[in-house]
């Protein structure tokens, strides 16, 4: 393989991500459900303090893509493959 900038044969291949992404799946605690939940603990004077939080429950997908890519050695010129 021959550089195309400068025609050197000093020239490594090598796979790199491009990018990725990540999806949230889930429902959060809502701000409507935390203030009516302090407000059963301000009314029933702390009893609510012995019921356990709502769990929060998150999927979390990640897509990577590679690309293979060409660099000189002698320049440093990058592209791709």
């Amino acid at each position: 393989m021959v550089c195309p900038k400068c025609g050197s044969e000093n020239v490594t291949v090598t796979s790199e991500q491009v990018s990725s992404k990540s999806k949230s799946k889930g429902r959060s605690m809502g701000c409507l459900w935390k203030i009516g939940r302090w407000m059963l603990i301000i009314c029933t004077c702390g009893l609510w303090l012995l019921i356990g939080r709502r769990k929060e429950t998150h999927k979390t997908k990640t897509t990577v893509q590679n690309q293979t890519v060409a660099i000189c050695q002698n320049c440093g010129h990058k592209w791709t493959v």
